[in-house]
């Protein structure tokens, strides 16, 4: 039963591993390559690429984003024993979500003045941070972590998803107003982010020395 446990948890990590990297390389194909009238002009074609500075944001805010839930997604499972038929729905619904964040990368990047497009990327982020959560919940409550999760270890996940999708919603909110902020609070997710990195720095150090005990 353990190597039929085993062999199911690697297929579901196999496939979730491929989505995310189709996910993140499927992200540049939305930036154009600039179309000039004089090709020898290094004039135009600086004019043309400033003028998809909002492109090239919007696609490194959404690999960054992308990158940092399958960080959460890898650390998550080196700690589960198994999993259940609903812990691999959650996760399919998980992965359609992922898949579908290059659309509205797209959309902010074109339109990142647009409050429309800010609050429908933001939504998008959110529904994937609450597609976690209730992955997460599903695998804590079933019992399939393995008795090595150390509790802090536990909340420090929860507390970074759980941020995203409040930074999120604030985000939202405040581009119905003003689109250019909302994307500005962007930044503000991520150095909180960064904060609870630094504060569970012990333990998220010792967790990752029992998975990769563990794996070897």
């Amino acid at each position: 039963m353990a190597a039929q446990d085993r062999h199911s948890l690697s297929r579901l990590t196999t496939l979730t591993d491929g989505v995310f990297a189709i996910a993140l390389t499927v992200l540049v194909l939305q930036i154009p390559v600039p179309r000039i009238a004089d090709h020898d002009s290094a004039r135009q074609l600086r004019a043309a690429l400033a003028r998809l500075e909002g492109q090239f944001v919007s696609y490194a805010a959404t690999f960054v984003i992308i990158a940092a839930f399958w960080q959460q997604h890898r650390r998550v499972f080196r700690l589960t024993g198994r999993h259940d038929e609903t812990v691999a729905r959650l996760n399919s619904l998980f992965l359609l979500l992922i898949a579908f964040l290059p659309f509205p990368s797209a959309l902010v990047g074109r339109y990142g003045s647009n409050a429309a497009a800010v609050v429908f990327f933001d939504l998008c982020v959110m529904a994937v941070a609450l597609a976690f959560i209730l992955l997460w919940l599903r695998l804590h409550r079933s019992g399939d972590f393995t008795d090595r999760l150390p509790s802090a270890y536990s909340r420090w996940i929860l507390l970074r998803t759980v941020c995203v999708f409040l930074g999120l919603a604030v985000s939202a909110v405040v581009a119905l107003f003003d689109a250019d902020v909302g994307t500005y609070v962007w930044l503000g997710v991520f150095l909180m982010l960064f904060a609870l990195n630094l504060l569970f720095r012990p333990v998220i150090r010792r967790a990752d020395t029992t998975g990769e005990d563990t794996d070897g």
